[in-house]
């Protein structure tokens, strides 16, 4: 179980009339995106996240920077040393669909702490856990460049017709 093998720490309300659009730590709550940006961290870089409230909870995150966890934000933290980070990270997302499915209520869904402590996850050997961590990785950093080359494509092709009307 999740709690087994890590501690899940629930992160701590910033009022948002302290947030800024710009700053040097991004604010993680209960969505996708940052909230805003804040002045502190209080989780170090490297540090999977989940979150725990609003219409994306259960969306599982690799932060590789400094942040700020919210009051709807779940974080890993104290791994087991037989654990890899990436490969848990890895793991957890190849399972967020059943995560999401862990929410409760219909206002403000949420994922209680207590769930999300006994989720079950799958531990190979150190070995195997690096190697799983490494494909998968570079896999996801494959799709983000494909992703800016297609952004960079779309933004080439609308000029081109924008040329052809003028």
């Amino acid at each position: 179980m999740l709690s087994e093998i890590c501690e899940i720490t629930k992160g701590k309300q910033i009022n948002g009339e302290f947030l800024s659009e710009k700053g040097k730590y991004y604010v993680m709550n209960g969505g996708t995106e940052p909230s805003g940006y804040y002045n502190i961290y209080n989780v170090e870089a490297n540090t999977i996240s989940i979150s725990e409230g609003g219409n994306s909870c259960g969306y599982v995150q690799f932060n590789t920077s400094p942040f700020w966890s919210g009051g709807h934000c779940y974080t890993i933290q104290k791994i087991a040393d037989n654990v890899d980070n990436l490969y848990l990270y890895h793991f957890l997302k190849s399972k967020e669909d059943a995560i999401m499915k862990l929410r409760i209520g219909s206002g403000l869904p949420n994922i209680q702490k207590k769930d999300l402590a006994i989720f079950k996850i799958k531990i190979p050997t150190v070995e195997q856990q690096k190697a799983i961590s490494t494909f998968l990785s570079s896999l996801e950093k494959k799709a983000e460049i494909e992703e800016r080359i297609q952004n960079a494509m779309l933004k080439e092709k609308l000029y081109l017709l924008q040329q052809m009307f003028i």
